[in-house]
């Protein structure tokens, strides 16, 4: 049995959160606290929740791309977003169906009142199935 792998994509960040953005668990890869952030965990898009959503699959491909997966490999998301459902709607949901295209993981969307920072409009949690090659 294998122990959990840790990533993390902005160390110092994360470990002050006591936090790691993806732990894969056996086939699974658990990955959480997505934002849209630059390389330096500086947020951005304040005044643009559709931008912040793109960036986040942006990060999501990197982090998969990381354990060896694509969105192909995602079976379950979790969105959380603070604008209307109208907003989510007409200028979030089109880069979840760009990243995803027709078949997509299981989701759910959950209007939130806010987020740790005013600048955040949108996050999410995802899990991938990645499973384990065996050695010969």
């Amino acid at each position: 049995m294998m122990k959990p792998q840790f990533f993390h994509r902005l160390p110092e960040m994360e470990k002050g959160y006591s936090m790691s953005l993806a732990v894969r668990a056996g086939d699974y890869v658990f990955i959480g606290g997505l934002t849209a952030t630059d390389n330096k965990g500086n947020e951005l898009h304040a005044d643009n929740p559709g931008a912040q959503m793109k960036r986040i699959y942006e990060i999501l491909d990197e982090v998969l791309k990381e354990f060896g997966g694509t969105s192909r490999d995602v079976v379950s998301e979790v969105i959380y977003y603070d604008v209307s459902g109208n907003e989510y709607t007409e200028k979030l949901f089109p880069h979840r169906q760009a990243f995803y295209g027709e078949e997509g993981p299981s989701v759910v969307g959950m209007q939130v009142v806010g987020f740790i920072s005013p600048a955040i409009h949108v996050e999410t949690t995802a899990v991938a199935f990645l499973p384990q090659r065996t050695l010969p």
